[in-house]
């Protein structure tokens, strides 16, 4: 027995879970570097940490918050859910099709390849500022991230697998729910990880760019008054935005469904 399994090779083991208390310690040691970098740079071009925080209380007491908060959240929510779903689509099809992937390979990297600074002029001179613009940037940018994951997800399921469900006469439906979808729960929950997370980035730079409302606008508005711990305490509140998408949903989502992977210890 202990023969077989040195001719085998080491045994695979399962990563180690990242360490809470080192990234604890990650967090602080960021802070300091932000305290330290505040102090160098005075209270004119960058706020303290402390500054940053104490900032928040007044910011979201304003009338002009909710308005600005509430317009970002439906154009992230917008951009991101239409990126996933085109990426989504056109990798389904894709995956079936060699020719359609090589239609499209073309404009997959283009997209890739283009700094999202060009869209962004593009997007004011074909939609002038505002809320289609931003969300046809965000859609545009997120869209080949998605499309990719799930190509390589559709051409890593089992030939067998797939012979089988026609053997069986399983629809398209049924092929996409009990064959294709268990297979890309990985790969898709992280590329609409990194869509979601990227989604933020590119709607706050679009309406630094070139918007009348949203965070971005309101970002614009505290650089240009020199009021540093207004724009550091929007920082933070897109920051927890973030971390609130990653961690309290996403994370959890992709644990959950990326059970199955597991092995079984029975």
């Amino acid at each position: 027995m202990s023969g077989s399994r040195l001719g085998q090779g080491p045994l695979l083991t399962a990563p180690a879970r990242t360490s809470r208390a080192w990234s604890a310690a990650g967090v602080l040691l960021i802070l300091l570097a932000w305290h330290v970098a505040a102090r160098q740079l005075g209270p004119l071009l960058m706020a303290t940490p402390w500054d940053a925080l104490r900032a928040i209380g007044p910011l979201v007491r304003s009338p002009q918050f909710f308005a600005n908060a509430g317009v970002s959240l439906t154009r992230i929510g917008a951009g991101v859910l239409a990126g996933a779903s085109i990426g989504f689509a056109l990798g389904v099809l894709a995956g079936h099709s060699a020719r359609l992937r090589g239609l499209i390979e073309p404009l997959r990297w283009l997209l890739m390849a283009m700094p999202p600074v060009v869209v962004v002029v593009l997007a004011m001179l074909w939609f002038g500022l505002g809320s289609p613009m931003v969300i046809f940037i965000t859609t545009l940018m997120m869209a080949p991230g998605m499309y990719v994951n799930t190509v390589k997800g559709m051409l890593h399921v089992d030939r067998r697998l797939i012979e089988m469900s026609h053997v069986y006469r399983y629809g398209p439906w049924l092929r996409l729910r009990h064959l294709y979808l268990p297979a890309l729960s990985a790969p898709l929950l992280a590329a609409l990880l990194i869509a979601a997370c990227g989604g933020v980035r590119l709607v706050v730079m679009a309406e630094v760019l070139g918007a009348e409302n949203g965070v971005g606008y309101a970002l614009a508005n505290a650089r240009s008054t020199f009021d540093t711990a207004e724009l550091f305490a929007w920082v933070l509140l897109i920051l927890g935005l973030v971390a609130l998408l990653e961690f309290v949903f996403l994370q959890p989502l992709q644990r959950r469904l990326g059970r199955w992977m597991e092995p079984s210890h029975a």
